[in-house]
């Protein structure tokens, strides 16, 4: 599972301003609904915009997308670099180079010392991959980032030389037609696994996560979003869209060359397998009274504070950390400083895993 809480939803530093002619290419944000088809108002693949046009919309951010992790920005060199790997490795592994983009931006806004995260798997690089080994910030900060680095960042978050990454969630998507794979797809990148009703909004992680990917791949640039995690996984569809009509930067045609299929261990590897989520007990646990609330852990999340913590929540289908703070009283700050490694977006409160709330 890749970790997504260094992306456009996440982290939510403010990024300066970028020039009114990379402002006015952007689109607005849209939000999607539902199984990531056309028939339910998403976009297909004919209506992406091109590599080169997404790539205009998304340099800013990428220039100065090391401020929000407090290290120095990307160099030209280095930002060049990023593109060129992005299009070798969609020439290698068949993954389309705008689809390689919006991950990146989702994942990292571009950043090549985006820090190195661990929530049970190590996600390193420019698209915070599943356990690859490139990275320019973990222990230690490189100032330049070699080219060849930033190039297996890519290559390892698109699956060159990885068992999990964005070459293997298509993969196991192709029966899906058009735009809809790659949606489902990004889904299954962030969460480790599309949710059982097909609903790209509902289930684990970034529940907005398909939706944001659809959007930057029609030429949103990561600000002003509309989407609501509490509210996408409730959403079926909507009415067609109607955006980037006719757009004569149809991507090319994914090559025919086949794309490794995902092993059974390197799929059950994107996510933790938690054990049955526990019901939660009631009445008085350590003076609490709130009956979502248990006195001991049966499956302590990562980072949760076990020596000192005196009341425990169980995550259940379909939570998020604003349902977990209204169901506890926990102000998600206080959150934070129980569960060491639960993110700023909430990306990665995992069902069936116990969380630290008094």
């Amino acid at each position: 599972m890749a970790a997504s809480s260094l992306v456009a939803l996440t982290y939510g530093a403010p990024i300066a301003r970028r020039s009114l002619v990379e402002r006015a290419t952007a689109q607005a944000y849209s939000v999607f609904g539902g199984d990531g088809s056309t028939t339910a108002g998403w976009p297909s693949q004919k209506q992406w915009q091109s590599f080169d046009d997404l790539w205009a919309v998304n340099v800013g951010t990428i220039g100065i997308s090391c401020t929000q992790f407090g290290q120095p920005n990307n160099s030209d060199e280095e930002t060049a670099a990023i593109k060129s790997a992005i299009q070798s490795t969609a020439s290698s592994s068949g993954v389309p180079a705008q689809f390689i983009l919006a991950v990146m931006m989702q994942e990292s806004k571009g950043c090549v010392r985006v820090p190195t995260t661990n929530y049970g798997v190590r996600n390193p690089g420019l698209m915070q991959d599943h356990d690859g080994t490139a990275t320019c910030n973990e222990g230690s900060v490189q100032n330049p980032c070699p080219s060849s680095t930033i190039t297996k960042m890519i290559e390892e978050g698109a699956g060159v030389g990885n068992t999990f990454g964005l070459s293997q969630v298509v993969a196991s998507a192709s029966t899906y037609s058009d735009a809809q794979k790659y949606y489902r797809a990004a889904r299954s990148y962030n969460s480790g696994s599309v949710d059982g009703s097909g609903n790209l909004g509902a289930g684990i992680a970034t529940h907005c996560y398909a939706s944001d990917i659809a959007n930057r791949l029609v030429g949103w640039n990561g600000e002003n979003t509309q989407c609501s995690e509490t509210a996408i996984g409730s959403m079926t569809g909507g009415s067609a869209y109607a955006g980037n009509e006719g757009n004569d930067s149809t991507p090319p045609e994914t090559p025919t060359t086949t794309t490794p299929q995902p092993t059974a261990t390197s799929a059950a590897a994107s996510i933790p397998k938690p054990s049955a989520t526990k019901t939660p007990t009631t009445g008085n646990n350590n003076g609490n009274t709130n009956s979502n609330i248990k006195s001991s852990a049966t499956n302590a999340a990562p980072g949760a504070n076990t020596s000192a913590c005196k009341g425990w929540y169980s995550v259940v289908d379909g939570d998020t950390c604003e349902s977990v703070t209204t169901k506890t009283g926990a102000s998600f700050s206080n959150l934070q400083k129980l569960n060491s490694q639960l993110d700023a977006n909430c990306s990665n409160l995992w069902k069936g895993y116990d969380y630290c709330v008094v």
